[in-house]
């Protein structure tokens, strides 16, 4: 499956989210990837639903760090560019299912040369690319 989006900014909050040692620890352990902090947003044409009813989908669960509660979060891995990362949707969000959330162990937008409204295609990967992940 592919799923179309333009890139677009966020609320610049991912950084801090993504640092998180329980979800650094969790994303390596079960995703195969040690994403940088941060994370690349793009606005879909139509919602996208992720949640643990998809069989391809992982869950991240949540943890208290610091005294601090972390939610949980679903992520399904993908295909940006031909960079292999994964789309992070927090149970926690104030952002709707027409935006997506992408973590990368690469800065996708310097990677890829994107910039706001730049138009990139998502490759969802299926079950027989999960068997390749371990």
């Amino acid at each position: 499956m592919r799923l179309r989006g333009k890139v677009a900014s966020g609320l610049g909050v991912g950084r801090y989210y993504i640092s998180r040692e329980g979800y650094r620890r969790q994303f390596s352990e079960r995703l195969g990837l040690d994403p940088i902090p941060g994370t690349l947003n793009l606005k879909l044409d139509r919602p996208f639903v992720l949640d643990d009813s998809d069989p391809d989908s992982i869950r991240i669960e949540g943890f208290i760090e610091e005294g601090r509660s972390f939610g949980a979060c679903i992520c399904r891995p993908v295909r940006i560019g031909g960079i292999r990362g994964a789309i992070v949707r927090p149970e926690r969000t104030s952002y709707s299912a027409t935006l997506l959330e992408l973590v990368a162990p690469v800065n996708l937008r310097e990677a890829l040369g994107l910039s706001d409204g730049d138009e990139v295609e998502v490759v969802l990967e299926g079950p027989g690319d999960k068997e390749r992940r371990r």
